[in-house]
């Protein structure tokens, strides 16, 4: 069996998979049949790598009420080949994520910095629900807003107008829902959110450690929640992990570079990169991330 990488257009949202999805060593991932629900797990299964047997019948079989099996491989896997490189360029649509990592909103016409806000949700497609950022009272009712948005790789830029905000019993700002929004490819890997617990131990102080919980990771890097001002941008650490994969808890420690530093509500955020890897533990974060995307890890 010749194995050839799976692309973003073979991996169509809501139809059954036409062929089934290796890892590279040709292990089964994903049976025939298997129907990709969404967008952002589409994303996941590519940033986690995937292969299919060349001569595999690529007409799509009709969809079957039963729901499809997936298997995930025991066996270590091997890293897959590189991704090609990454189109930035914008497109516009209607619509936005039902979740978002962040949001910032910028007054038109006014000098004020941009708030950061904390994204709540929408209401049956006519309003934005905010949680009330730091200087909510400057946004009155009528105002015009530029917002931004993260989620994932993406970033999401529309124009809307302040229709309202509630002080009980939790302060809310609501936003008309954007009429277009456009979307631009901002990261190179994709991020799986998580609430993963892990040790950061500085260059300086090796003889402590402090405890912090990543909230995101790609391949390429992760965000930290720490409890205080630990970490400069541009400094090195090491940080201490279990990552579960195949079944098992396996003890790694990645060489980082904090690459930048915010606050938020729970604390401040540190947005990390890899600095080296070995190419074993780049295997276990693979399959620490697929299994995670697809919900799919063993216990």
């Amino acid at each position: 069996m010749v194995l050839v990488k799976v692309t973003a257009k073979e991996l169509q949202i809501g139809t059954p998979l036409p062929f089934a999805v290796y890892s590279s060593t040709g292990k089964l991932l994903l049976t025939q049949g298997y129907c990709v629900r969404s967008e952002s797990q589409r994303d996941r299964i590519l940033a986690a790598g995937g292969f299919r047997d060349e001569d595999a019948f690529t007409h799509r079989p009709e969809a079957s009420t039963a729901a499809p099996e997936v298997l995930i491989s025991t066996a270590r896997h091997e890293p897959a080949a590189p991704r090609a490189n990454v189109n930035y360029a914008s497109f516009t649509t209607r619509t936005l994520p039902k979740t978002l990592e962040s949001m910032q909103v910028t007054i038109v016409g006014r000098t004020q910095p941009p708030l950061q806000a904390d994204f709540v949700g929408s209401v049956a497609g006519s309003a934005l629900v905010l949680a009330a950022p730091n200087g909510h009272d400057l946004l009155e009712a009528g105002l015009d807003v530029e917002c931004k948005a993260l989620l994932g790789r993406k970033v999401y830029k529309f124009r809307s107008t302040v229709i309202g905000r509630s002080e009980t019993p939790v302060k809310v700002v609501y936003l008309a829902y954007p009429e277009s929004v456009q979307t631009h490819i901002v990261r190179n890997h994709v991020r799986i959110s998580t609430e993963l617990p892990g040790r950061l131990i500085r260059n300086d102080c090796v003889s402590a450690g402090f405890d912090v919980t990543v909230v995101n990771v790609s391949l390429g890097g992760l965000a930290l929640r720490v409890p205080g001002a630990l970490l400069n941008v541009g400094e090195h650490f090491k940080l201490a992990l279990r990552l579960r994969a195949d079944g098992k808890l396996h003890a790694v420690a990645f060489n980082c570079v904090a690459r930048n530093v915010r606050q938020t509500q729970g604390g401040l955020l540190v947005g990390a990169e890899f600095s080296n890897r070995t190419a074993e533990t780049t295997a276990l974060l693979r399959v620490h991330m697929f299994e995670t995307a697809t919900g799919s890890a063993i216990e």
